[in-house]
């Protein structure tokens, strides 16, 4: 999947639901059913707990190296940088 279609998909979640462990679950489950998967309650509590967590300890910059240590393109990463400023 590229940069531009994962961003619109994150642009279109509204934000009351990432308020709620419910609005979360339902949001990972939507994604899940459009990327072809169905995620167990088991696996949604996981990703739940590591959104969270995610939240509360990162920013734009520590999220942006670990993208690239992931092998994430520079190219989008310029993207990505230009369309948070």
């Amino acid at each position: 999947m590229d940069i531009g279609k994962l961003l619109s998909l994150v642009k279109s979640i509204p934000k009351d639901k990432l308020k709620s462990d419910a609005g979360l679950k339902e949001v990972i489950r939507d994604l899940g059913k459009k990327m072809g998967k169905n995620f167990t309650e088991q696996e949604l509590n996981s990703y739940v707990a590591q959104f969270r967590t995610m939240a509360r300890t990162e920013n734009v910059g520590s999220l942006m190296n670990k993208l690239s240590k992931k092998g994430v393109d520079m190219k989008d990463l310029n993207n990505l940088k230009k369309r948070f400023k």
